[in-house]
């Protein structure tokens, strides 16, 4: 895999993708199992939190700090999920932009490919670091609170872990393990979604740079022609006629291959932002109530790490947006009087797609763009009236079912 090697090596590291060049049965097989065993842990952690919240919370606070947890293994759940099943989908998307028309063919576009892949590289060590600091913090503090006594996560148990200490510390280790295997899986995906978003852009430059150089050598050829056969222009034109068929099916597969980047990753962007939509606003709701900083402090943090998160899709996404929007007006600077009706009929084609722009989206709920990541809290907090305003009159609907008289009012 030429392309995305520190991200795939993430994946590999975090259980979720066997390297390609592996051929050995055995060594498929190991790594199989050891695939099965992280899904397990993700999966385990998951549904004992929500086990936890059915079971055993009974205040708004409890509520509150166990949602976070929750709601983010739900998430990352659904990516290793997703990587793990589409596994074909995603190498097909990879060998889309290593195979023609998308594969550069000169120095130039190797440059271009170039200055992508170094940016999207350093971005990703850069996120890296950002969130190894957060989970190593999160880890220092599991272990404080497994010295103290207490699990580093509040869940519901089948067993009681504090039968023996081996037992205890077991189930410390699992949850701490899980929870950094659950960052390199989520900073795995965004900085892969980051990439594959921005190598549409890449695309788009190599696309501009191709059309470009073939009106350049178009003029030129037309200039020496007219200089050489003046009584016969049109002939020469029809003589030397570039088929610019080829430069629209590559601008035709580059949307293509943005369509399938969304159709693979829809999904996890859309539980992304759902329970995005759920973490920010609980970690408003909880903010609001408590003021002392040491209760504050993690939550502060962890918010924060989320809107960062957010902000990594919505602005790959913008980028892709101007891009592709930008193209018409590119064309539209070449010299293009030097093509033939025909050629400009085509070129005319290309301008025209270049309206509709590339957006990625999280199913129906977001649109990942600037605009949107600058109006996220507003509609966080709107949805999630929305949700409290309905799951209250549900439940006063089944309490006035099964207690009439609590909720009747005598004059």
């Amino acid at each position: 895999m030429q392309l995305f090697q520190l991200n795939f090596s993430m994946y590999t590291v975090g259980g979720v993708w066997r390297p390609i060049d592996w051929s050995s049965n055995i060594v498929k097989l190991l790594y199989n199992a050891y695939t099965f065993v992280v899904l397990s842990l993700l999966y385990f952690l998951m549904i004992t939190q929500f086990m936890d919240i059915i079971f055993v919370v009974d205040n708004m606070d409890d509520f509150a700090t166990n949602t976070l947890m929750l709601f983010t293994m739900v998430a990352v759940c659904c990516k290793a999920t997703i990587v793990v099943v589409r596994r074909k989908a995603i190498k097909d998307v990879i060998q889309m932009l290593l195979t023609p028309p998308c594969k550069p063919r000169d120095e130039d576009e190797i440059e271009i490919q170039k200055k992508f892949n170094k940016f999207i590289r350093s971005s990703s060590i850069r996120y890296t670091l950002l969130a190894t600091g957060s989970v190593s913090g999160v880890t220092v503090r599991s272990m404080l609170n497994a010295i103290q006594g207490y699990l580093p996560y509040r869940v519901w148990l089948p067993y009681d872990h504090n039968a023996s200490l081996p037992t205890f510390w077991i189930t410390s280790m699992q949850q701490i393990i899980t929870v950094i295997f659950c960052t390199i899986i989520n900073v795995g995906t965004e900085t892969l979604v980051f990439g594959l978003f921005l190598q549409t852009c890449a695309q788009f430059e190599i696309f501009e740079s191709r059309l470009r150089k073939m009106i350049f050598d178009k003029a030129k050829k037309s200039v020496k022609n007219e200089i050489k056969y003046p009584n016969h222009s049109s002939f020469s034109l029809n003589k030397n006629k570039t088929i610019i068929s080829k430069y629209v099916d590559h601008h035709l597969k580059i949307y293509k291959y943005a369509k399938q980047v969304n159709i693979v990753f829809n999904q996890a962007l859309f539980v992304q932002f759902f329970s995005s939509i759920i973490v920010l606003c609980t970690s408003v709701y909880y903010l609001s109530t408590h003021s002392k900083l040491s209760e504050t402090a993690t939550l502060i943090i962890y918010t924060i790490c989320m809107f960062v998160q957010i902000y990594v899709y919505c602005w790959s996404g913008n980028e892709v947006i101007l891009k592709s929007m930008s193209v018409g007006d590119t064309i539209y600077c070449m010299n293009w009087t030097a093509l033939s009706v025909d050629e400009k009929k085509e070129l005319l084609m290309i301008m025209l797609r270049c309206t509709l722009p590339i957006k990625f989206t999280s199913s129906f709920l977001v649109t990942l763009s600037l605009q949107s990541y600058s109006s996220v809290s507003i509609i966080y907090i709107a949805y999630y009236f929305i949700l409290f305003a309905f799951l209250s009159a549900v439940v006063l609907y089944f309490l006035h079912l099964t207690y009439p008289r609590l909720l009747s009012f005598r004059s």
